[in-house]
């Protein structure tokens, strides 16, 4: 089952705002969300994750022209967005129409006219990233079962399995499973298709681009392609060229990090368990070219994660569950701004570390064209991502947490697995119905 974001970005009522904050907050400290809250996340089989927060008015552009507080609901879930917001007005009316009924547009009680409401305001993402594709959250919770069952027979019987082979030791578990599930342990559910082939279509696009250049510089294809050739030629140097003029006259941030009330809300809440949530808005620097190059940048993101970040790595990142990158619409001020979020294991410091060493590239290419307000650009960079940027570390750190904004509520659906526990789970999972190398499944147990 494909997995998909959701996005709902609404417009606070300015006389509803505090409201909306008290009655979002005690949610919100309840992260495991078992308090008998007015909604129970977990009730929802097709959710991993979830997050309420509020964009203020006057964020991150103070002085600025005003602009209306935003309602932020983002959503990682199973299957579509559509079947996603009709289960959630079901079974947690109460709680949508509390919720929205303190946002512009709010349509009333009626079902389906609260539904088209939240469709329409759904922004969905400009780049998507997945770490487990195909990976739906009761097969994530079944794997977990599956390992803690094998875990819980090895332990118990640790003095008969000492000294058995490898197969002896698999057959042991096979069977005690199959007394566990009496109907036969469940099977494994096939990959999606780019998720196996994903990286090998990928080097084909790239083959027959690289092909299609050379051949159209060398006049191989005929006229028509030699034309494109010469016309792509021509426009990379004529975007490296104006590239170059934005650059130099950017004016990077050097404010440091500001330890202010709403730092101070969003550090109390990290750490709390193996994962953390990020959420970063940023205005996008002045003008249509900055605003086309991070467009396609994100395009360019979001196909690498589709074909060949499917396995649990971006870019050398292994530790996030979810991410998004979203282009908010223009606000009363006339700004643009790019929404980041993200659900990710470990700290923040070792999350934004993991970024400058193996993903620096993709992270200047995106944010080189975001600032925290006017002379307050992203560290200085040169030819969008090939030097400076991200690679300025404590600039960058700090310019990272100037954007950060609290969330009001998060909910993770499986707050005790990180990215290599769920990988590891399938491997043990698949492992029951092979005896190929079994040491290597032997090693994940």
């Amino acid at each position: 089952m494909q997995q998909n974001p959701m996005t709902v970005i609404t417009e606070i009522l300015p006389d509803k705002l505090e409201e909306l904050k008290s009655y979002l907050e005690p949610i919100g400290l309840d992260i495991k969300n078992k308090k008998g809250q007015e909604i129970s996340f977990a009730a929802y089989e097709h959710l991993h994750y979830c997050t309420f927060f509020v964009i203020p008015g006057d964020h991150p552009s103070p002085g600025s022209s005003p602009a209306p507080a935003l309602l932020a609901f983002e959503a990682n879930i199973d299957g579509e967005v559509k079947a996603f917001v009709n289960e959630l007005i079901a079974k947690n009316p109460q709680f949508v129409n509390k919720v929205y009924s303190c946002c512009a547009g709010y349509p009333g009680s009626d079902a389906g006219q609260l539904a088209a409401y939240l469709l329409a305001n759904d922004q969905g993402a400009n780049a998507f990233y997945v770490a487990h594709p195909g990976q739906n959250r009761n097969t994530i919770y079944r794997q977990r079962e599956i390992r803690g069952h094998i875990q819980k027979f090895i332990d118990e019987n640790r003095s008969q399995l000492v000294g058995q082979s490898e197969t002896q030791i698999h057959a042991a578990v096979v069977q005690h499973l199959n007394t566990v599930y009496p109907g036969g342990i469940p099977k494994i559910e096939a990959q999606p298709f780019f998720t196996l082939y994903g990286d090998k279509v990928f080097n084909a696009l790239l083959a027959v681009v690289g092909i299609v250049l050379v051949g159209g510089f060398f006049g191989w294809f005929g006229p028509f392609t030699e034309f494109l050739t010469t016309t792509a030629v021509l426009g990379a140097i004529a975007f490296g060229v104006v590239l170059r003029w934005h650059e130099m006259r950017d004016k990077q941030d050097d404010k440091p990090w500001v330890v202010s009330e709403q730092m101070q809300a969003i550090q109390r809440v990290e750490d709390r368990q193996l994962q953390n949530h990020l959420t970063s808005v940023i205005e996008i620097k002045p003008g249509n070219f900055r605003f086309y190059t991070l467009k396609v940048v994100l395009a360019g993101i979001n196909l690498v994660a589709k074909l060949v970040a499917t396995k649990g790595n971006l870019s050398g990142i292994v530790t996030i569950h979810f991410a998004r990158w979203v282009i908010l619409p223009g606000n009363a001020g006339g700004r643009r701004r790019l929404l980041f979020m993200s659900n990710y294991d470990g700290s923040w410091e070792n999350y934004l570390g993991e970024f400058i060493d193996h993903a620096s590239v993709g992270l200047t290419a995106v944010w080189s064209n975001t600032q925290q307000a006017k002379d307050r650009g992203f560290p200085d960079t040169q030819w969008l991502a090939l030097r400076g940027g991200s690679r300025d570390e404590q600039r960058f750190k700090n310019f990272a947490r100037n954007s950060q904004l609290p969330e009001l509520v998060w909910y993770s659906a499986y707050t005790d697995l990180s990215v290599k526990n769920i990988d590891n789970n399938r491997r043990i999972h698949g492992g029951l119905f092979s005896t190929a190398d079994l040491a290597a499944w032997l090693k994940c147990l």
